[in-house]
Parts: structure tokens; sequence; C-alpha cells
């Protein structure tokens, strides 16, 4: 199980944190390294009750000082990569965490617990082919380390090289159909 935040010692939460940022999430996205070690910075500094989304876009994800988080949802957006991350960290059951950080839907202020032993994973009797073909996608997207938007302009790419393909294809189908072939014998001959 775990303990309350108020219980979790800072030298504790701070190992974790470092043993976080080296993870393999936070290693690809410098990004959301910033973003975590802000809030965590700042709740351990007693400061994580008014830590709002200009302060974490202004000076963790270096927007300028004209950054309307009305307007941008780029921190909220952030804040679900982060949360995500941090899910992918904690299943994979990396060794030396003992700390859980979160940071719950709906704001920004991270939470810690203390774990007292790693989760045992579930073992199911028999998978279901749905879920076996969702963890393999989830496994590839991983190791391939592409972003939705990655992923999103590589489809785009392929899309268009094939669209390309296709266009010169009719081209030439129709080239060498408008070209005048040679008649043939069998009709040549008869009209005479």
């Amino acid at each position: 199980m775990s303990v309350t935040e108020e219980e979790v010692p800072a030298d504790r939460v701070v190992e974790a944190l470092e043993i976080l940022l080296r993870a393999p999430p936070f290693g690809r996205s410098p990004k959301l390294a910033r973003f975590l070690r802000f809030v965590v910075e700042e709740e351990l500094a007693g400061r994580g009750a008014t830590v709002k989304a200009y302060a974490i876009a202004t000076q963790a994800l270096g927007r300028g000082s004209d950054f309307d988080p009305s307007l941008d949802p780029s921190v909220r957006v952030e804040a679900g990569r982060l949360r995500r991350a941090l899910d992918e960290v904690y299943g994979q059951h990396p060794d030396g965490l003992a700390i859980r950080i979160t940071v719950p839907v709906g704001g920004y202020r991270p939470r810690f617990e203390i774990l007292e032993a790693p989760p045992a994973p579930v073992a199911e009797a028999t998978p279901d082919v749905a879920d076996a073909s969702e963890a393999a996608e989830r496994s590839h997207a991983a190791v391939a380390g592409f972003t939705p938007r990655g992923q999103a302009a590589i489809i785009a790419l392929l899309a268009g090289i094939l669209l390309v393909l296709c266009i010169d294809l009719g081209l030439t189908l129709s080239a060498r159909m408008a070209e005048p072939g040679p008649a043939p014998r069998g009709v040549a001959s008869r009209g005479r």
C-alpha cells in the first residue's frame, strides 16, 4: 500500500525524481522532464498549491510572458503526456522506485506515496486476443518512440507518396493507350 504524502521524506522524493528522470520517457522528452522537475521542486519548496498553468508554461516549458492558458492548451496537453509517462515508468517497475509520484487529473500539484513493495505483475490465465494486440501495439509504439504527432506525420508522408505513385501509374497507362499501335494483320488484309 502507501503512506500519506505528509509522511514522505523530501530526500526520498528527490531520489525517486532523479530515477524517473533517467527513465526512457523522460530521456526522450526534455520538456516532460522539465515539467516534472518543476512541479515536484515547487511542491517540496511549499509552493505546490500556487503552481498554475502560466507558471509551468513560462518557467518550465520555455513559453514567453505573453502565454495565455485560456487560449493555449499546451500545458494541459503536456500534463496528460506527463501522466502517461509516469504510468509507463511505474508500469515497468524499475529498480529503486520506492516512492510513487503522481499528478492527479484536474491540477498540476504532485502527490507522493511510499510504496511498500513493488506490485506483482498480474498474470492472466487466458489472455484476450484484443488485449494481446493492444499490448503489442503499445509495446511497438514505445519501441518506435514516435509521438502521436510524429506518427501522423509519417502516415501523411506515406499517403502522399502513394498518391504520387498512383498519379504516375495513371499517366503512364493513359499515355500508352493514346499511342497508335500497329494495326492487326488480319483486319488490314480483309479490308482489301
